[in-house]
């Protein structure tokens, strides 16, 4: 059975960061991450799900929680992120935290790492075969495109973006962990390419963001 640590130290410190910056202050800034039961949106299913940040007051923000799929986890998922069939037997799904997830991310600046192509279509779909409409967030920051946009040479994986920026990602692949070290990443990009972020928040939000 997995165990899941207490990452308040490491994700908090991410978004003091993150929220140190001008552009983001006085925004709910959160990052996203999902753990999956593989990556087709449409066929496979969410196992863990990670909001972490900080509201718009500063106050902190920490939504995670394992849930079931309602379908086998192949084993070369589980192996990826240490999920297993066992572990969400007793889950309930993860409708039971839509409320929880809307909250949280409408009219959020919401950070993700190949958010835009990958959890954010999950998102969308479960959102959509449960009969719910998906969350409105402000903007959607993809540090994957971000990098891609700057030109920050490859490979432009999560890990070796952490790398690159002198971040230790400690369990990686833990839902709570990668949303944590992807606003540290953020905040290592923004203040290594100052006149790229340079401007007014919405500027900023046109240039680098994605609004569903």
């Amino acid at each position: 059975m997995r165990k899941f640590e207490d990452c308040e130290s490491s994700w908090t410190v991410s978004v003091r960061q993150v929220r140190g910056s001008a552009l983001l202050e006085g925004l709910k800034v959160l990052g996203l991450d999902l753990e999956t039961t593989g990556f087709n949106p449409r066929s496979d299913r969410i196992v863990e799900f990670a909001l972490v940040g900080s509201d718009a007051d500063g106050s902190r923000v920490y939504l995670q929680s394992v849930v079931n799929p309602g379908v086998k986890i192949p084993p070369e998922s589980s192996r990826v992120h240490g999920i297993y069939d066992t572990d969400v037997m007793e889950k309930s799904d993860i409708g039971r935290y839509f409320d929880e997830i809307l909250n949280l991310i409408d009219n959020a600046v919401i950070v993700g790492h190949n958010i835009v192509d990958f959890d954010w279509r999950f998102i969308e779909i479960e959102f959509t075969r449960f009969g719910r409409e998906a969350p409105k967030p402000l903007s959607i920051l993809d540090t994957m495109l971000i990098a891609r946009k700057l030109k920050i040479p490859r490979p432009h994986k999560l890990g070796s973006l952490c790398g690159r920026f002198g971040i230790v990602l400690e369990r990686a692949h833990s839902a709570d962990a990668d949303a944590g070290a992807t606003l540290l990443l953020l905040w290592k990009i923004m203040s290594s390419f100052p006149e790229e972020f340079r401007g007014s928040t919405e500027k900023i939000l046109e240039l680098f963001g994605y609004r569903p």
